[in-house]
């Protein structure tokens, strides 16, 4: 299985919540205790599992530009992949999984979708909340200390259903990624 990552390159856009994919997949390489190693298509690390492989993976394109780079990774390793993305329809502390759908307005998703001709691959979407700015100011923005702290805390569950993801299939995972809400403190 491959995991994608979405986010912008570079150091300016690290912590940006349109880089959540990304945030997300260098959690996970922690967790399994991996390290990312450039190629010419980005960064990508190698976890074994007793049953499968899994490659994650965060492209080194502009986000709304990944999807031939993601049909070409597609089209050399012939693998089941799951894309883990930012999502401005769901509030912070929230997580989505679903096994296909449209691109919900999401120009990276367009991208994938019009890349590898078809919607019905599963998709990890982490709520960055509704901007009551410009969207694309809004996900271009850094999240604050706060944010970053329900960020980590979804996030941490998030990898639980990973596993659940790895080990018992899509349905536990979901069950378990959709049933995700951590609220931000009162305090800021």
């Amino acid at each position: 299985m491959i995991i994608f990552g979405l986010g912008n390159p570079g150091l300016k856009y690290r912590w940006t919540r349109h880089n959540a994919g990304c945030i997300f997949l260098d959690r996970l390489a922690r967790h399994f205790r991996k390290k990312f190693v450039k190629s010419p298509y980005g960064s990508y690390a190698t976890h074994r599992t007793r049953r499968a492989e899994v490659l994650l993976v965060k492209p080194s394109c502009w986000m709304n530009q990944c999807g031939d780079l993601i049909h070409e990774i597609l089209t050399a390793e012939r693998s089941d992949f799951l894309v883990v993305l930012d999502d401005i329809n769901l509030p912070l502390g929230r997580m989505r999984m679903r096994s296909k759908g449209s691109d919900g307005g999401h120009r990276g998703l367009r991208s994938i979708i019009d890349g590898v001709g078809r919607n019905d691959f599963p998709r990890l979407r982490i709520g960055v909340g509704r901007p009551s700015i410009d969207a694309a100011e809004y996900v271009l923005g850094r999240f604050s200390a706060a944010e970053k702290r329900v960020l980590r805390k979804v996030i941490r569950e998030g990898i639980g259903g990973i596993e659940m993801l790895l080990v018992d299939g899509f349905e536990q995972a979901q069950n378990h990624i959709n049933a995700i809400k951590i609220e931000l403190d009162a305090g800021g």
